[in-house]
């Protein structure tokens, strides 16, 4: 009896001695027994993404998640590149595809369908038009003449950018407008466009 009384009193000061160093018999010599680690290393950062909308003439408009330092160029390829709407000489003009990205920024492609800059009605635009073409293209009546606007002047229309002013000056050049009319017959307006801006041009 004093024997078993010895060996159990041994056995209970050797576990004791074990718990306080935090070596428990079984558990590999050196590890700690009173902790977990979580491997964080393959988890999501919070702070390594942008949240950006992407509207307009896009072929998936949409909020897309971007990493830090995306350009609006990365943007607009997320949401699957520009539409067969897109208006090519705003989005050259308007975008700047290699600027950086802000969260919670909104990138908008300019479309075709987007109402002419400015045409808030045919008599507000008429009144614009009239102001800024004080030069060969505009007569005392404030409409521009197609065969002598220059480039700004037809720029100033509803509707009218840098690549079609170059037409239609290039147009005029081949063969002097006849009637205003010749916008459309010549293929060179859209009708949209064209019903835009008719009550603000002529032909002297």
């Amino acid at each position: 009896m004093l024997l078993a009384a010895v060996a159990l009193i041994t056995g209970l000061a050797t576990a004791a001695v074990a718990v306080g160093t935090g070596a428990l018999p079984g558990m590999p010599e050196g590890s700690a027994g009173g902790g977990v680690v979580i491997d964080t290393a393959g988890s999501d950062d919070p702070g390594g993404e942008l949240v950006v909308d992407v509207a307009g003439a896009v072929a998936q408009p949409g909020v897309y998640r971007l990493p830090v330092g995306s350009r609006v160029g990365d943007a607009v390829s997320a949401a699957g590149g520009f539409g067969p709407r897109v208006d090519a000489t705003r989005a050259a003009t308007e975008l700047n595809l290699a600027a950086p990205l802000t969260d919670g920024e909104q990138v908008v492609v300019p479309s075709r369908d987007d109402p002419p800059p400015g045409a808030a009605g045919a008599g507000s635009a008429a009144g614009s038009a009239a102001g800024s073409a004080a030069g060969s293209g505009a007569g005392g009546d404030g409409l521009v003449d197609l065969n002598t606007a220059t480039q700004g002047e037809l720029e100033a229309l509803p509707g009218i950018g840098p690549v079609t002013a170059a037409k239609i000056i290039d147009a005029r050049s081949a063969a002097p407008f006849a009637s205003v009319d010749d916008l459309r017959s010549r293929k060179l307006l859209g009708q949209k466009t064209f019903e835009a801006l008719r009550d603000l041009v002529t032909v002297r």
